[in-house]
């Protein structure tokens, strides 16, 4: 269901910021970036400084891999916003080199980690220690695995607001030019539109 609150209903730094990235870009901000500025204190903070954090920031895992879980865990809860942007962000993030069929075929720390963002996002109450024990033996450090786990909570959070909330986009360059200001700045956003 759109709601129109998240069209119109942003404070003065969020609508001056979305006014200047639609001249700028010449598209609008994506409906979740419209939906963190909507009421920043509440949700919208916390969420980018967690999405940055956890896509961007230090890790065992490749930006592009991360972005290719964020895709396959948007794949998982039929979230066809999430996966267009997130699966162009890949593309992006690790420079053409896999596409979404070869994440798992280019190291096997990825293929051993994917069953357990799987499990985790399908049916959580089922994951047990002998899942983590599968996903050490194959290679992946303890960190590694809490950071895949980071991108599975953002995903299966986000999935749900963007399909509760009928995100969507305009069209493909819309997407595009999305997946590219994403890249290019880090999931950041000035800090005056999140006060």
């Amino acid at each position: 269901m759109r709601l129109q609150v998240l069209e119109h209903g942003h404070r003065t730094p969020a609508r001056a910021f979305m006014a200047m990235a639609r001249i700028i870009f010449r598209h609008d901000v994506d409906d979740v970036v419209k939906t963190a500025l909507h009421r920043p204190e509440f949700f919208g903070k916390q969420l980018l400084l967690l999405v940055g954090s956890v896509l961007r920031g230090p890790s065992f895992w490749t930006p592009g891999e991360r972005e290719h879980m964020a895709a396959h865990i948007s794949r998982l809860n039929e979230c066809p916003f999430c996966v267009r942007e997130h699966s162009e962000i890949a593309r992006l993030a690790s420079h053409g080199e896999i596409g979404p069929e070869a994440i798992t075929a280019r190291r096997p720390e990825v293929a051993a980690i994917v069953p357990l963002l799987e499990k985790a996002s399908k049916t959580p109450t089922e994951v047990s220690f002998a899942d983590i024990r599968r996903v050490r033996e194959a290679g992946v450090p303890d960190d590694a695995i809490v950071d895949a786990l980071h991108v599975a909570l953002i995903f299966n959070t986000v999935n749900r607001l963007a399909n509760a909330f009928d995100c969507s986009w305009d069209s493909d360059q819309h997407v595009l030019a999305g997946a590219k200001v994403i890249q290019r700045f880090r999931y950041r956003l000035p800090g005056f539109v999140l006060r």
